[in-house]
């Protein structure tokens, strides 16, 4: 599960998406403004503000889903870009790591 959350102008902009099931879904100051079912690398999420404001919220990850970040617009322009990186993916990296010290520190003591 991924989920960000920023302020636009005063409304909390809240959003989360599952990489299990694909659902997304985008809410202003409490309110669900868009869902849908997503399992691409890439999605868009148009919504208005209560002042009228247009905004974009972008969502790219990277092909080996390590990282995710998401972009949100305000009338066409960016005012944001939030990263989340997967612990998944760091716990992973942190083994490899370890693994590689203690080959590094076998082979020397060979």
């Amino acid at each position: 599960m991924v989920k960000f959350s920023y302020d636009v102008a005063h409304h909390r902009v809240e959003f989360c998406a599952s990489d299990w099931t694909g659902l997304e879904y985008l809410t202003v100051n409490g309110k669900t403004v868009s869902r849908k079912f997503n399992l691409a690398q890439q999605s868009e999420h148009l919504f208005e503000l209560s002042n009228g404001d247009n905004c974009k919220l972008q969502l790219l990850t990277d092909a080996t889903g390590a990282q995710t970040i998401c972009r949100i617009y305000r009338r066409d322009e960016l005012i944001t870009s939030l990263k989340h990186l997967s612990s998944r993916h760091m716990h992973l990296g942190m083994q490899f790591a370890l693994i590689t010290c203690v080959s590094c520190l076998i082979l020397m003591s060979l």
